[in-house]
């Protein structure tokens, strides 16, 4: 014979918990704005420049149609141990001497003002002549420290004149030396 289960022994249904999405809520309501931020200051951060084209191979060389001759600056400078060499598909601007850098190294610091300048000077007889009168490519070699590679992109972008900032060779690139 069966007996019908006893009422009292019967415990009562397991009630659930809500859950609590309040610290959850509040733990995003400060990471949002703090990655935005954060995601700013990345950004300031960056140094923004173009790097050489790469090289196409034989065949898309032979099998694009050649282009119109355009005159360009292909201005370049070069960072050594002794100083900066300016050149250009012109020419190559040479110091005082005659050999050595166009702005030799002074005691033991670049002359960045002085690149700055001579730069001013090139950019005004380059503006309208020549296609790329925004663009420079700097070179480095190996011992050149990051620094003064930065510093030298710097100084190549603007000039401060007359309590204004001007812009020099905004489009900046770099490339490998070759000496």
């Amino acid at each position: 014979m069966a007996f019908k289960p006893s009422k009292r022994k019967r415990r009562p249904e397991a009630i659930e918990p809500e859950l609590n999405l309040t610290p959850i809520m509040n733990l995003m309501v400060v990471l949002i704005p703090l990655l935005l931020t954060s995601a700013e200051f990345v950004r300031l951060g960056v140094i923004e420049l173009n790097l050489p084209p790469a090289a196409g191979s034989a065949i898309t060389a032979v099998t694009r149609l050649p282009q119109e001759m355009q005159k360009k600056l292909d201005l370049t400078v070069t960072v050594t141990d002794q100083g900066f060499y300016i050149a250009s598909s012109a020419a190559v601007a040479m110091g005082k001497s005659g050999k050595g850098p166009t702005i030799p190294k002074l005691v033991d610091q670049y002359d960045y003002k002085k690149l700055s300048d001579y730069l001013y000077k090139i950019k005004q007889k380059a503006k309208g002549v020549f296609k790329d009168s925004d663009h420079i490519i700097i070179l480095a070699e190996p011992s050149i420290k990051y620094q003064t590679v930065v510093s030298t992109m710097d100084a190549s972008r603007s000039i401060q004149m007359d309590g204004k900032r001007k812009p020099l060779f905004p489009d900046v690139s770099l490339g490998a030396t070759v000496l």
